[in-house]
């Protein structure tokens, strides 16, 4: 879950961070242990996980006048006293059906000494139609949840029947030494030692059918890549930033045979065929390469567009420093 803290909160009434179809602004009034307030909370969760997923802030107050509408004025604390985590939890699963899957909630500490709590509520876009308590369904729709057709109730009824495909990432840094032996005069050769670090890009599939074909698209600094391997792709501005366009597939070659070379056996394949992603699986990854000092660009974001058989098309971003790095050592004796 996206890591949030009272800086970040602040940081979105100061810049003026408007509401939209992915972000809703709560007061702390609107958490009450009474059904009115329940059945509100029902619909707004379940309203998200209807369309496109997104975030509630419980705690921060939207301007009253009509000119600033769906803008954060201040913060508007929680008494965690009164209205703690887990009633919240409780509330959202027990009065929205079925159960949405993967909702995470994130107190955010306002005061220690006076316990004032903001709560940060995430919500996934569900892969089905959720029913608030009033036994209707809703979607976001202009900063507010509204009631749904029924064409749009099926239409998302029907996310069941498409593959989820979602891009996973993992920096994979190789660190080799390699210590040659003496020669036959007993010279000492001194060890040599080799680093190079990767980024490795997955397509996993997190939905209950398999995709047939997954093309996707990858958004990346240009200068968090080595210049080798990456002239071919397309460059363009973003953000006064030099960007990149990496294009991806699932797809594999077979070996169909050997043939023999100068310096042995080569192997010839096939053309290219698209490997289905099974469910709960991913793709074989596909590997760039990253210049030797990453540290520069912890704070950039890598942004990535999916299109996978009849699915909706997806998209998503990863910030550089969450990505998970896996380390590497090799050693190496040379004869």
């Amino acid at each position: 879950m996206e890591a949030w803290t009272l800086e970040k909160i602040v940081q979105y009434i100061d810049n003026q961070i408007e509401e939209s179809n992915s972000l809703d602004y709560k007061a702390a009034g609107a958490l009450a242990n009474n059904d009115k307030k329940k059945n509100e909370i029902s619909k707004d969760v379940s309203a998200f996980a209807n369309s496109n997923g997104g975030v509630i802030i419980y705690g921060v107050k939207e301007f009253d006048d009509s000119d600033k509408n769906h803008l954060p004025e201040r913060i508007d604390p929680v008494e965690r006293s009164r209205i703690s985590k887990e009633w919240l939890e409780q509330v959202i699963a027990t009065r929205i059906q079925p159960k949405i899957e993967g909702t995470e909630i994130c107190p955010v500490t306002v005061s220690e000494t006076e316990n004032t709590v903001i709560y940060v509520v995430n919500i996934p876009k569900s892969s089905t139609a959720h029913q608030a308590s009033d036994n209707k369904y809703y979607k976001r729709y202009n900063f507010q949840s509204e009631p749904m057709q029924d064409y749009e109730i099926r239409d998302v009824m029907n996310r069941a029947s498409y593959p989820k495909i979602e891009l996973e990432f993992e920096i994979e840094t190789r660190h080799l030494e390699s210590n040659p032996a003496p020669d036959w005069f007993g010279t000492t050769v001194i060890p040599q030692s080799n680093t190079t670090s990767v980024l490795k890009i997955y397509a996993k599939n997190n939905g209950n059918i398999y995709a047939n074909y997954v093309n996707y698209y990858v958004f990346i600094n240009r200068h968090f890549l080595k210049s080798e391997g990456t002239e071919h792709l397309k460059t363009f501005k973003q953000g006064g930033y030099d960007m990149v366009e990496y294009y991806g597939e699932n797809t594999v070659r077979d070996v169909i045979g050997m043939r023999t070379s100068g310096i042995g056996y080569t192997a010839e394949y096939g053309p290219s065929r698209f490997d289905p992603i099974l469910p709960g699986m991913h793709s074989r990854p596909e590997e760039l390469k990253l210049i030797a000092d990453i540290s520069g660009f912890k704070d950039s974001y890598i942004t990535w567009k999916v299109f996978a058989d009849n699915a909706m098309p997806s998209k998503g971003k990863v910030q550089v420093k969450n990505i998970p790095i896996t380390y590497i050592e090799e050693k190496t004796t040379e004869s």
